[in-house]
């Protein structure tokens, strides 16, 4: 009977025994399990933290972002401007230089002549007063030129109504070495066209030879004159050979 409550009691011993030991391990593995669910909620609220902040960082990026695109967008607009400004500052400039070289040839060229007037000892007042009488000078010189004009065509006129009249058969003198060529030939009424006339010395009633290489092929008289042209008759006494475009006639 003893024996069997030694035994009894050192079972129930064993099984106290075991039960601390396993009470020792339920704490050891309750301590764990909280030191772990501690440490994972601490993550959790840090990795919380730093995903709010990280949020937050991302929200004042992106801001920064469209500030800097807008700033961007800005400049490239400003750059635009002042590239198209700077073109129109190089027109300019350009502009402005060709004037400067224009203006500086002509005050350089003014100054010559001023200078030059200044050797022959004129004052500007001087020079202008003598430019005037000079035009005015020439003005009366191209009237009297064509008073002269008109006055020779007139003598003319009366000289060829006097040798009408009085003098059919007397030579008419043409200055010396006077030549041109025929420029038409009309066979059938024995007339032709000279490129001669008044402005040549070419008169009405002149008679020239009709030459081609040195030998004479006849006479024509001349008829009628403008200022480059004339028409001359062919003289069928002194017609030596055919007579063609081309030919010369002399006096």
């Amino acid at each position: 009977m003893n024996i069997f409550r030694i035994c009894l009691i050192v079972a129930i011993l064993a099984g106290l025994a075991a039960g601390a030991v396993s009470f020792l391990k339920v704490q050891d593995i309750i301590v764990t399990t909280r030191a772990e669910r501690d440490d994972w909620h601490k993550k959790d609220t840090d990795e919380a933290a730093a995903h709010v902040k990280t949020k937050a960082s991302l929200k004042a990026t992106t801001a920064k972002l469209d500030t800097t695109t807008k700033e961007l967008t800005q400049t490239k607009s400003d750059l635009e401007a002042a590239n198209s400004k700077v073109a129109d500052l190089d027109k300019r400039n350009t502009d402005l230089t060709a004037k400067l070289d224009k203006t500086t040839g002509e005050r350089d060229e003014a100054q010559q002549k001023l200078e030059a007037w200044r050797l022959v000892g004129m004052e500007p007042d001087q020079v202008k007063g003598m430019m005037a009488e000079l035009a005015k000078t020439q003005k009366a010189k191209e009237a009297l030129i064509g008073e002269n004009k008109l006055l020779a065509s007139k003598v003319d006129e009366w000289e060829k109504r006097w040798n009408d009249f009085f003098l059919n058969d007397a030579p008419v003198l043409l200055p010396t070495g006077l030549r041109g060529k025929i420029l038409v030939v009309d066979p059938r009424y024995d007339f032709v066209v000279l490129d001669i006339g008044k402005d040549q010395g070419a008169k009405e009633r002149g008679v020239m030879m009709v030459d081609r290489g040195g030998k004479l092929l006849g006479k024509v008289r001349i008829k009628s004159v403008s200022e480059n042209r004339s028409i001359a008759n062919i003289l069928p006494d002194w017609k030596r050979g055919e007579i063609n475009e081309g030919d010369e006639v002399l006096y």
